[in-house]
């Protein structure tokens, strides 16, 4: 069950820097950003950590995964940079695909932009 107790978000400040970039680099990423426009959805009794995913994260990216194919709607590697992140931070973590998100801003969602606006970069590759 949801408490009204919920520890915040992680942000740039509680996060090693260093061992991410590490990541970053071990798996050729472009460019990695904590999403600084998402919040902890509200304590709600009548939610359960299983019954809203979203509820259970600890730290939201956007990350560019750099070219390459979808497939199921994820690039190559999304899941083992998020496996080796998760095991980082001891928590879980969401990565959205910046690329999915740029296109989300070429129509016009005022959310994609909104996201891709807040977002605090930790990584780009040089």
């Amino acid at each position: 069950m949801i408490t009204s107790g919920q520890k915040s978000l992680l942000t740039r400040e509680d996060l090693p820097i260093d061992q991410i970039i590490e990541i970053c680099r071990r798996w050729n990423l472009v460019e990695l950003a904590v999403d600084t426009s998402q919040r902890r959805p509200p304590a709600d009794a009548a939610l359960s950590s299983d019954g809203d995913p979203f509820a259970a994260v600890d730290l939201y990216l956007i990350a560019d995964f750099g070219p390459g194919d979808y497939e199921w709607g994820f690039k190559k590697h999304h899941f083992d940079v998020v496996d080796d992140l998760e095991k980082l931070v001891d928590g879980r973590v969401w990565i959205m695909d910046k690329g999915i998100l740029e296109r989300h801003v070429a129509d016009g969602a005022e959310w994609a932009r909104h996201e891709k606006d807040s977002r605090d970069v930790i990584y780009t590759a040089v």
